[in-house]
């Protein structure tokens, strides 16, 4: 039985996917107790051949639709056999002995059931993925034009006072890199899958809070992220969803209105 599982979900990005598979298969991350579920959302760009290459390394799940995230993360949360279970963005490119310092971290530490992995850009600057929760003023800076006039507030939720140089827990870490502890899923359950595009990250480290355990980031186990940005982008499709996906996560919890927000 492998101690970590990575999921994978990929949809036409078959040249990422092709070199995040290189980097999990190295020899130094290879190694590790792990295995490789992949999901593919209907991808027409060849990605299905260029997986025959990994076809004795990993397990492939075929979808005829483009699923969503959380959708089709739970497909792969189904299959894991893993103690600790990590969803990998098919942009990343994972660096050596990533894999056996979230294993020793969470065995250490039995209190973490979620953990972020320092997050590095391409040209290997901090990507800021441990967050704290939104409030107002966040919501307002991080998706609106006033964000440029509330620099401070934006720097806050990213937590830019903070080298990142260390492990401590957070409140939450982007799902580009994502572990979940197995007994975690058991006892709050997998992923919301209303949420198309964006939240199901931050909805699962609240419902960690809520359960009183624990979310962290772990500065020495590193990937690279290759991201496109789009959804960064204002006035993008995947900006809307993302803001559909947060009304939805602020209506859940009635999270506005809880004390302090």
């Amino acid at each position: 039985m492998p101690t970590l599982s990575l999921v994978i979900i990929t949809w036409n990005q078959c040249a990422r996917l092709e070199h995040c598979l290189h980097s999990i298969f190295s020899s130094d991350n290879s190694q590790q107790d792990i295995e490789v579920i992949i999901i593919d959302n209907n991808s027409a760009d060849g990605t299905l051949s260029m997986l025959d290459q990994f076809s004795s390394l990993l397990t492939l799940i075929k979808n005829d639709t483009n699923r969503g995230v959380a959708p089709a993360r739970n497909q792969g949360i189904a299959l894991a056999a893993g103690k600790y279970i990590m969803m990998l963005d098919d942009d990343t490119e994972v660096k050596p002995l990533c894999f056996q310092k979230i294993i020793a971290f969470m065995d250490r530490n039995e209190d973490c059931w979620c953990l972020g992995t320092k997050t590095l850009k391409p040209d290997q600057t901090i990507e800021l993925n441990a967050r704290t929760f939104y409030d107002i003023p966040t919501i307002i800076a991080r998706r609106t034009p006033l964000g440029k006039l509330m620099k401070d507030t934006v720097n806050r939720h990213l937590m830019c006072d903070w080298d990142h140089n260390s492990a401590r827990e957070v409140d939450w870490v982007a799902g580009a890199s994502f572990v979940m502890r197995a007994e975690a899923i058991e006892k709050i359950g997998v992923l919301d899958e209303k949420y198309f595009f964006g939240f199901e990250d931050v909805d699962w480290c609240y419902r960690i809070r809520l359960a009183r355990k624990k979310v962290y980031y772990l500065h020495d186990a590193k990937i690279v992220h290759h991201v496109q940005g789009s959804s960064r982008r204002l006035f993008s499709k995947k900006a809307f969803y993302h803001l559909l996906s947060a009304i939805r996560f602020y209506r859940k919890f009635n999270y506005l209105r809880q004390p302090g927000r």
